[in-house]
């Protein structure tokens, strides 16, 4: 959940469809700001969202960011910590709805936690408060990640498991694998204990193909041929049509051709819960053996 609101994309958005001679984007441009004066925010599709998971009957997580990261005026890469500043009591009623219907509410560290054990641990603290619950799930912002020290981080503040780990270039495989797993930390002989589950597609990345369908087939079957997991990143913002056409339409089409084909469709915490699950049975298993 990185903006609840529009801000800096009006200009920068504008400006890119200016140089593209993109006409209809910057007719949509000039809509999504008349639409935002009349008082119906472009970056607030929490209910569209909601509305389409209960139609295809899935609940997935939401991640949220409380970012505070410094902005230099002459250094448009720094704009978006701005746009991206919200307070966690701005979408305490949201996330507590969300929280009691059965989605998951877990923490997107802001764009300089991953290696700030007290930066992320205020955020983990304050999500809590707000939401009156343990946080367990963590993606870091970005996908901004720097082994083992970011999963070290994760594992002190008591998270239980991270989907940090994937890209926002490409879709795939980072490394080499869809499959969730305790990393080993090699200078301390030892596991990790934040389960790691592999990102796959995130939609960025999928809209820079020519086809993005043809390339998503691609990936989900061969997922399926491993018997994997296919975490799927959808920002929330892009659930707005008038900016992005087809994109929840895309994200609906995954959800249902995985649903066909025999998918279990959840949130990180049931992959979480269930894959300690099933640890502890081959434990158990292998106990009863050799004992």
């Amino acid at each position: 959940m990185d903006e609840i609101r529009k801000t800096y994309q009006y200009l920068t958005r504008t400006l890119r469809f200016i140089r593209q001679l993109n006409f209809k984007g910057l007719k949509n441009e000039i809509k999504s700001f008349i639409s935002k004066l009349k008082g119906k925010e472009p970056y607030w599709t929490f209910e569209e969202i909601i509305k389409l998971e209960k139609r295809l009957n899935v609940k997935s997580s939401f991640y949220f960011l409380k970012e505070t990261g410094k902005v230099k005026l002459f250094d448009k890469n720094t704009w978006r910590h701005l746009g991206r500043r919200y307070d966690f009591k701005d979408v305490a009623e949201i996330m507590r709805k969300l929280d009691l219907e059965g989605w998951e509410v877990g923490l997107h560290g802001s764009f300089y936690s991953y290696n700030d054990y007290d930066l992320l641990k205020r955020e983990k603290q304050e999500l809590e408060r707000v939401l009156s619950k343990k946080v367990v799930g963590i993606r870091q912002h970005n996908l901004n990640l720097s082994v083992p020290e970011t999963w070290r981080i994760h594992e002190s503040l008591g998270f239980e498991y991270d989907t940090t780990l994937g890209s926002n270039h490409y879709i795939g495989f980072r490394w080499g694998t869809c499959f969730p797993f305790y990393p080993i930390d090699h200078e301390q002989r030892r596991f990790i204990r934040v389960l790691q589950i592999p990102l796959i597609i995130e939609d960025i990345a999928l809209f820079r193909y020519k086809d993005p369908w043809k390339k998503f087939l691609e990936v989900v079957n061969k997922v399926k041929k491993y018997g994997g997991v296919l975490t799927i990143l959808w920002h929330h913002s892009v659930f707005n049509n008038l900016e992005f056409p087809s994109w929840a339409d895309m994200y609906e089409r995954m959800i249902m051709y995985c649903k066909k084909e025999g998918a279990w469709i959840t949130n990180g915490y049931e992959i979480s819960r269930w894959w300690k699950m099933r640890i502890n049975s081959i434990n158990k298993f292998l106990n009863n053996i050799f004992n």
